[in-house]
């Protein structure tokens, strides 16, 4: 009765050897994979909304609308390249009339990507446009007002 036993647990013999690697192909890959690939959507979200924050706030603080609109940019630009994005991902587009009491409004449009396969690249991408409003002071001089 003991040899059959023992005979009976030979075929176990080996089972974790090939229990471990299917365990980390198909449960700590995937998940891991995940984890590299999400974080990315809420973070490039993070970087448009404070970029459309700023170009709105100096375009609203600028001397005049032509010098607000390059320095609106320029922002928006600064902000992409300091994080690290390609040049082009990050646009904005200015909004509003340019006068006293008035409200400007920066939309930045940011490329996300879907899926950004570790060794391979982006595959796949969308688009997220965050929006900011300021105003613009009431009793502020406007260039052409303040010369003369």
């Amino acid at each position: 009765m003991n040899r059959r036993r023992l005979r009976s647990c030979r075929g176990d013999r080996g089972a974790a050897a090939i229990e471990m690697p299917l365990a980390v192909g198909l449960l700590l890959l995937p998940i891991a994979l995940v984890v590299m690939i999400v974080p990315q959507w809420p973070e490039r979200q993070t970087v448009a909304r404070a970029a459309a924050k700023d170009a709105a706030t100096v375009y609203a603080n600028a001397l005049d609308a032509e010098s607000g609109r390059a320095q609106a940019t320029s922002t928006v630009s600064d902000a992409a390249s300091n994080h690290g994005l390609p040049p082009g991902s990050m646009t904005v587009e200015l909004t509003g009339d340019w006068c006293r009491a008035c409200t400007v409004t920066a939309m930045v449009t940011i490329d996300i990507p879907a899926v950004d396969v570790p060794f391979v690249g982006p595959v796949g991408s969308f688009t997220y446009t965050a929006r900011s409003s300021a105003r613009i002071d009431d009793y502020r001089s406007l260039g052409a007002e303040a010369s003369g």
